[in-house]
């Protein structure tokens, strides 16, 4: 997974591509920290995301948890194909807002 962030006041967009998997675990609370600080709105883009495994959907779920613990809204865009597939057949779409 490859990922760049754009912080715009208190909003950060976050641009995710490639493969979220096991293999980005140990880069991702990094990312978590990133998005969480500071912020209270993070869009995070997930146009250029092609493949979600079960540990990179468990990876959301700390990006729900640090936001339930800071109070950051969360929206998802762009989610397409099998990734937007998967999330939503975990129900994701009840922990994020999809756009």
């Amino acid at each position: 997974m490859q990922y760049t962030t754009k912080r715009n006041g208190s909003q950060i967009q976050a641009s995710l591509s490639g493969r979220l998997t096991f293999a980005d675990a140990a880069q991702f609370p990094q990312f978590v920290d990133q998005v969480a600080k500071g912020a209270t709105v993070c869009e995070l883009d997930l146009a250029g995301l092609t493949f979600i495994d079960s540990t990179g959907m468990s990876l959301f779920v700390h990006v729900y948890d640090a936001a339930q613990e800071s109070g950051l809204k969360v929206v998802v865009r762009n989610a397409q194909g099998m990734v937007a597939d998967t999330l939503r057949r975990a129900s994701f779409d009840t922990l994020f807002e999809f756009k």
